[in-house]
């Protein structure tokens, strides 16, 4: 066998192995999330149905539930399964596929398809409206709107979701070819848009800022200096140019993670998703809980963390409120509306394997204290 021969039996090989082990590992997830579609793979589904329902009270009946980010319906199919007559699961998206995806996914779910319940009632709205949008929507059992310390229990999964990442005409994905866009709603400014029209000292704080990129600079002077930019290639293209495919100092550095965080950053600018973040923590989770209702938030990189362990210990984002103190060193401000339950929780080993998307999550569960 000559060197042509070895090295193209060697390829072969490896090719052979890389597409078994694509195999076994999507055998693998079916067997063990069952609320797993190829629309997306919902994680740690077991430990955010405990949260929420973890004390339930067998002799209470009529729970109200919000799934604030509704995706493509695992987490909420997962909740429903446990619930029981009487009980309402309300979800919430403001993607209009994700939302007919999973309202189609949960349509014997729906009040028009079942006498008894649980009901599912679908609602299209940015989870940092929901106060508003609910105030308008009314409950399939009391047939009065949802105010005020109605919930018994919110869920939030802060990640993109796998279709939407796996499409490449949203644009969200590095990996795919696609136009620039990564909007969730379909309206508003683009990544492209932005690419195009910000300065570059506002582009490098963005990648600071919200990617905590240690290239921000670099790959913001790049990005200028490539416009105009369209798609997701030209983007991979202008990042590629001053970072180098693997780096020295490990993988955080090197291109795929790299890629990452820029897209990371655009995408939170384009959705405006910290200021949402801040909303619904700081505001709408507060008001729509009751006393004793359960805070479930599913965060996927830092800033989301740290905005969600904030929020829960303090009630606000901002440092300077949480660090006032009077002479007797009490802390200032309006009574905290959290009590942290627990330590923050990761997915197991085991999720990881089969949905490596799993990895970044932490799962933080907070109760709502009294009025």
């Amino acid at each position: 066998m000559n060197l042509r021969q070895t090295v193209t039996a060697a390829f072969v090989a490896r090719a052979t192995r890389r597409i078994h082990n694509q195999v076994l590992s999507l055998a693998s997830t079916e067997n063990s999330n069952e609320f797993a579609t190829s629309y997306h793979a919902p994680v740690m589904w077991k430990e955010c149905v405990e949260a929420l329902l973890e004390g339930r009270d067998e002799r209470r009946r009529g729970l109200t539930l919000l799934d604030g980010t509704l995706g493509g319906g695992g987490h909420s199919e997962a909740i429903l399964q446990r619930l029981t007559a009487g009980d309402v699961l309300f979800g919430c998206d403001v993607d209009p596929q994700a939302l007919k995806t999973a309202t189609g996914r949960l349509e014997r779910y729906l009040p028009g398809n079942t006498s008894h319940g649980p009901f599912f009632v679908p609602v299209q709205s940015n989870f940092g409206s929901l106060v508003e949008t609910l105030a308008k929507t009314i409950h399939p059992i009391s047939n009065k709107p949802i105010v005020e310390s109605s919930l018994d229990g919110f869920l939030l999964d802060l990640g993109v979701s796998s279709h939407q990442i796996d499409c490449a005409e949203r644009g969200f994905s590095f990996q795919q070819q696609g136009p620039l866009d990564m909007r969730m709603s379909g309206v508003g400014m683009t990544a492209a848009d932005l690419c195009n029209e910000l300065d570059v000292f506002e582009l490098k704080r963005i990648l600071k800022e919200y990617g905590d990129e240690p290239r921000a600079a670099k790959i913001a002077d790049s990005i200028v200096r490539c416009r105009p930019l369209s798609t997701t290639s030209d983007l991979v293209e202008a990042v590629a140019a001053v970072t180098p495919e693997y780096a020295k100092k490990g993988r955080r550095m090197g291109r795929t993670a790299t890629l990452a965080r820029v897209f990371q950053s655009l995408r939170i600018v384009v959705n405006q998703e910290y200021q949402v973040l801040e909303n619904v923590l700081t505001r709408v989770a507060p008001t729509l809980l009751r006393s004793g209702g359960k805070l479930v938030v599913l965060s996927y990189h830092s800033m989301e963390d740290r905005a969600t362990k904030r929020a829960m210990r303090d009630g606000t984002l901002e440092r300077s409120q949480r660090d006032e103190r009077d002479m007797y060193g009490n802390t200032i401000g309006p009574p905290r509306p959290f009590r942290t339950l627990g330590k923050k929780r990761k997915a197991s080993l085991e999720e990881v394997d089969v949905n490596p998307r799993a990895r970044s999550a932490t799962l933080r569960v907070a109760e709502k204290l009294e009025n």
